[in-house]
């Protein structure tokens, strides 16, 4: 069994003013239709609120904005983009595009040596018993742009984290480069399955409803 698309996510983080990112005005902006049933909680441990849609979960904080959703289809990027559109002042730090799967245990035999070989779980003390191995690794792909992979090797399970991160407060035009990162959302996942592939020997299972 490869491994199986759990869910996506967008993020961007730099300082908004949550209270703008009303259901009124995100219809009114044509980001999302009038006819979405849109569920709101709100935050009692700090600031900030999440709507909830059919196929999506938006958390919007004072310093980040992030759309996460477990349906494959949906493009988190996009909508971070529109919104981002709409608020051209607001200043931006990063943004980053994000994939997460997972398989059982037994995708271990395909994945690469190395990783099967390191680290050793035999533990010195038998009180002490190995409960998870992770191995990162980091590819820039740009002045300002970051691909991270890392597997988690757990008791039950794998998790493949695929993350595009951004710098874009360092960018001449921090919105400009958020929109276009944002954009970027599918093609990211599909560079990071490809870069995942290379670097750590995983099989991803592109059947419709797994991604």
């Amino acid at each position: 069994m490869a491994f199986r698309f759990e869910k996506a996510s967008c993020v961007v983080v730099g300082t908004f003013n949550m209270y703008i990112l009303h259901p009124q005005w995100l219809v009114r902006n044509k980001i999302i239709d009038d006819s979405i049933e849109v569920g709101f909680e709100t935050n009692l441990t700090q600031p900030g609120f999440r709507f909830r849609f059919e196929k999506a979960l938006w958390n919007v904080a004072p310093d980040r904005l992030t759309i996460e959703t477990q349906d494959p289809e949906v493009d988190c990027g996009k909508v971070i983009a529109d919104i981002l559109g709409r608020l051209p002042h607001t200043p931006l730090i990063a943004l980053g595009n994000n994939t997460q799967y997972h398989a059982n245990l037994s995708e271990l035999e395909v994945l690469s040596q190395a990783i099967r070989d390191f680290p050793r779980t035999e533990s010195p003390t038998p009180d002490n018993k190995v409960v998870q191995r992770t191995f990162h690794v980091g590819i820039k792909r740009a002045e300002q742009e970051t691909v991270n992979l890392q597997i988690a090797i757990k008791e039950n399970s794998i998790v493949l984290a695929c993350n595009v991160h951004v710098d874009v407060g360092r960018c001449e035009s921090p919105n400009g480069a958020a929109i276009g990162a944002a954009q970027r959302f599918f093609d990211d996942r599909v560079e990071s399955k490809l870069l995942a592939h290379h670097f750590l020997g995983t099989a991803i299972d592109h059947a419709p409803n797994s991604a």
